[in-house]
């Protein structure tokens, strides 16, 4: 089943995928494959279903969470053949892709605009992530060195990013307030407006926030007149 522009590309983070494939290849995995197990291997909440998506659209499982032939044969391939046997899988299912661009050898700028008339247009982006991700686990590109990420917060707290960019170290003008650290990391953890978010997962924010708020800037019965 090739990534086509007539239907949505797949846009799951690439060790998402990878993960269950080498955990499949491995060790194997429960069938039918669905929300519930990808929760209990350790795929987020929050990627779950664009994972389910991928994991369909790329061929690996079929709409009801069984292996495909495809992915059977991943599984069975020797290990020495195990990357040539992606790259095969990869040169089919993005056959409308490599017919533009040679990974190997184009611009990353000729590589995204190969997939701007692919849908959904604003997760465009992450079309280019999961295939640059699963070229570089086939062996056809190197793998691109990850940047280094942002501290995390608590495991309960939703996993969001910011729409504006909010600073965390103090302000080199004398007269502006100093940003405590844990409030900066938090609020740089707010997502885009087009991503949105959950009542759910607002309400951890706001409750997470609430608990940072008071770590961070203690209460005090009086403050002091410092404008003398």
């Amino acid at each position: 089943m090739p990534v086509t522009e007539d239907r949505p590309a797949p846009y799951a983070p690439p060790s998402a995928v990878i993960e269950i494939v080498t955990r499949y290849r491995k060790r194997g995995l429960p069938f039918p494959v669905n929300a519930d197990v990808l929760a209990r291997i350790g795929i987020s909440e929050s990627l779950i279903p664009r994972t389910l998506q991928s994991l369909q659209t790329l061929d690996l499982f079929n709409d009801i969470g069984n292996p495909t032939e495809t992915l059977e044969g991943i599984r069975l391939a020797p290990e020495a053949e195990y990357k040539n046997r992606l790259a095969d899988w990869l040169k089919g299912t993005y056959a409308g892709i490599f017919a533009i661009v040679d990974p190997t050898k184009d611009e990353p700028v000729r590589i995204r605009d190969a997939f701007r008339g692919y849908n959904p247009v604003g997760q465009q982006d992450r079309m280019v992530i999961l295939f640059e991700g699963l070229c570089a686990e086939a062996g056809l590109v190197a793998p691109k060195v990850a940047a280094p990420q942002r501290p995390r917060v608590h495991q309960a707290t939703v996993k969001i990013r910011s729409t504006s960019k909010v600073s965390a170290k103090p302000s080199s003008s004398k007269g502006s307030p100093e940003l405590p650290p844990a409030i900066g990391g938090l609020l740089a953890s707010i997502p885009p407006a087009s991503e949105g978010w959950t009542a759910a997962e607002r309400s951890k924010f706001l409750k997470t926030f609430e608990s940072v708020l008071d770590f961070a800037i203690p209460i005090v019965k009086e403050k002091k007149d410092t404008a003398a």
